[in-house]
Formats: C-alpha cells, sequence, structure tokens
C-alpha cells in the first residue's frame, strides 16, 4: 500500500502547498480521499489522469476538500479520449443532494458522456470496497464529515480525518493504526472550534497508540518547530509533517 500525499494545505492558497487530498495505490488501484485545489495537477505529476482514478472518498464538502471534482468531471468528458470507466464516490448523508446541486449547477457540463458517476453515502461502520476494509467514523467538523480507516488484506492501516476537533470517533479509527494523517490547522493559541492544534493531536494520536502519525491542513500561522515540540511531548510513535507528494510504503 502506497500512501501519497497530494495536498497538505488548506483553504488559504500556496505555491508550496495544494489543497487537501491524498492518495492510497494498491495493486494498479487508485483511490483519492479528498480532490481539493491543486489536487488535479498533483496527480499528473505522478502520471495518474483523469482515466485514472478508480474511487472518490469525501471527507467532507468544503471547497478546499472537493473543488477539483469540478475540472475533473469536466475533463473526463473530453472526446475522443472521454473516461470510460465507471467512477464511484463515497461521502456521508447529504453529499447526493449536494452533488446534484452542483451538477444542477453546470447543466451538462460535468455529465460523463461516456461512463457512470454512482454516489454511495454512508454513515457509519464498516464495507469493503475494492482491495480495502473501509470504517467509517463521524467527525467533530460538520454534519456531513466522516474519517475512514483503510485496511489491506495484509492487515496493513492508513486512518485519515479530514477536518475534525478532537473526538471519540477518530480514537477509534486511529487505533495501533500504521499511519494516521491527522488535520492540524492552527497553533494551540488560535485554536478554532472544528479543527486540531497541536497539543490535541498529540493527545489524540497517543490515544490511538498509532505507529506513524502524519500532521496535515497546515494554516499560514503554524511554527513548525513549535507544533514538533509540543506533539512529541504528548505522542511517542513517530511523527511526520506532510509535505506535498511526500510518499509512505506500508
Amino acid at each position: 500500500m502506497k500512501v501519497t500525499i497530494l495536498g497538505s494545505g488548506t483553504a488559504v492558497p500556496s505555491l508550496d502547498r495544494n489543497s487537501s487530498g491524498v492518495l492510497i495505490q494498491e495493486e494498479g488501484t487508485n483511490t483519492l480521499i479528498d480532490f481539493g485545489y491543486g489536487t488535479l495537477k498533483q496527480l499528473l505529476h505522478l502520471g495518474i489522469t483523469y482515466h485514472d482514478i478508480d474511487r472518490i472518498f469525501f471527507t467532507h464538502n468544503h471547497p478546499d476538500h472537493m473543488c477539483d471534482l469540478i475540472p475533473f468531471l469536466f475533463g473526463a468528458r473530453y472526446r475522443p479520449s472521454a473516461r470510460k470507466k465507471d467512477l464511484e464516490i463515497v461521502a456521508g448523508p447529504g453529499f447526493q443532494e449536494f452533488f446534484d446541486k452542483l451538477m444542477s449547477v453546470f447543466g451538462s457540463w460535468l455529465v460523463p458522456t461516456e461512463c457512470n458517476v454512482c454516489i454511495t453515502e454512508i454513515d457509519e461502520g464498516l464495507k469493503k470496497f475494492g482491495l480495502h476494509q473501509v470504517t467509517f467514523k463521524k467527525t467533530r467538523h460538520i454534519e456531513i464529515s466522516r474519517g475512514y480507516r483503510f485496511e489491506n488484506s495484509a492487515g496493513k492501516s492508513v486512518v485519515l480525518s479530514g477536518d475534525t476537533d478532537y473526538c471519540q470517533g477518530m480514537i477509534e479509527l486511529g487505533r495501533e493504526a500504521d499511519l494516521m494523517i491527522l488535520e492540524c490547522a492552527m497553533p494551540d493559541e488560535e485554536k478554532i472550534a472544528g479543527h486540531l492544534v497541536p497539543s490535541l493531536a498529540g493527545k489524540l494520536a497517543q490515544e490511538t497508540d498509532c505507529k506513524t502519525l502524519c500532521l496535515t491542513h497546515f494554516y499560514p500561522p503554524c511554527d513548525f518547530d513549535v507544533m514538533r515540540k509540543t506533539v512529541s511531548a504528548l505522542y511517542n510513535g513517530e511523527l511526520v509533517l506532510a509535505r506535498d507528494l511526500m510518499q509512505f510504503d506500508l
């Protein structure tokens, strides 16, 4: 299982960090989790086009986590090279309504010409998608927000929070995970509701006993030296601060 950070940034435009997106690759399959702006181009840097994505999971529907879905669908219509493989999109309850409204705004311009798009709404639980068992839990951000745990046949696991505050759902998802990708948006002194700060990220990771913690979704006020020091005082595992196109092999 190969995991690539496509975007480690936020809603604030940056030349160094694209908005949220993570790619999981295994045995020729490409699973995308979130699709913030800039991640479509990051995929191209990896040699992956709109033909190659097998499934997309959304943690929630804020623009910095989903807006590259629009050019993805628009480009996938292009003839003579239209996408032919059907696409499944997985997200929390309410995403179908959101998707239908998005499609109506653009009329027929996002409707595939040679494939179908299927929306699968999930609440909480466990379901098999392709090569992975996927566990879903509600997270503390907005109503639609869900965190995911992907586990392969070898028992390797990666957990992704999307945007979240400290919550029991993420603790349950992250237990003894090989890799947990956790947002850490702001310094402790600038804490805002629905997002983690270093002290809470460290506390959460320590409670899960995950093997490797990758922090991501950094807003500009973040001081990485302070962040590393704060988290390391609370969490005993391996700590990594995400960079765009950083990869993990599990």
